[in-house]
């Protein structure tokens, strides 16, 4: 395709979270009478497998699960063990808000899963909550860190979305926090997302500042 080697597939296998980040799903926009995929739409694992078994031919040897939550998917470590099965793939990194990571890291981790990226914006509780729609606990986020580390997930990253006048001045206590830990924290430019999520150029915050 365009003289490219396809190497990475992405699969969002849920379209629903349990959060409501205002950059992303917006409460007033994904509410309670919000209409999401009925199951019976969703791929199955069957059709999952099927599909990436067919990139594989074509070139793809890594595999990220995403969402919405992908950790709401149930039964996810299932998926993970039959995509581990195809000879071709190598690795298979998981995107996840983190908040159900502590119950299901262990299991992720014996079914072939390589590593997991974890979406945490601030580590101050009030900025936490505001920039999750007020959904989920912080103290489980970082319970499911620990829980990944300790499962033996080789490479865990957080990614932070930055937004200025939101969490832009609680940056520096998130390096200080993962310092030493083993955990690889990025920074996201807060993005556009059709329209949805009130963008504001006057609320990014350029790289160089973030270096500065």
């Amino acid at each position: 395709m365009l003289g490219r080697q396809l190497h990475d597939l992405r699969i969002s296998v849920m379209d629903r979270c349990n959060f409501r980040c205002p950059y992303c799903m917006p409460e007033e926009k994904y509410g309670k009478d919000f209409a999401f995929l009925p199951t019976a739409e969703r791929l199955n694992f069957d059709e999952i497998v099927r599909l990436t078994r067919l990139a594989s031919l074509l070139g793809v040897r890594k595999v990220r699960i995403t969402g919405g939550e992908p950790l709401l998917r149930p039964n996810l470590a299932e998926l993970v063990s039959e995509l581990r099965a195809i000879e071709s793939i190598t690795d298979i990194a998981l995107t996840t808000n983190g908040v159900l990571l502590g119950q299901q890291a262990p299991a992720l981790m014996a079914a072939g899963l390589s590593r997991v990226t974890v979406s945490l914006d601030s580590l101050d509780p009030a900025v936490f909550s505001l920039m999750t729609g007020g959904r989920g606990e912080l103290d489980r986020v970082l319970k499911g860190i620990r829980a990944a580390g300790d499962a033996g997930l080789g490479q865990i990253k957080v990614n932070a979305v930055v937004q200025r006048g939101v969490n832009d001045h609680t940056l520096l206590d998130m390096l200080d926090y993962f310092r030493g830990s083993g955990v690889i924290v990025r920074f996201i430019e807060f993005m556009d997302v059709g329209t949805l999520n009130h963008w504001s150029m006057a609320e990014v915050v350029p790289s160089i500042e973030l270096i500065d």
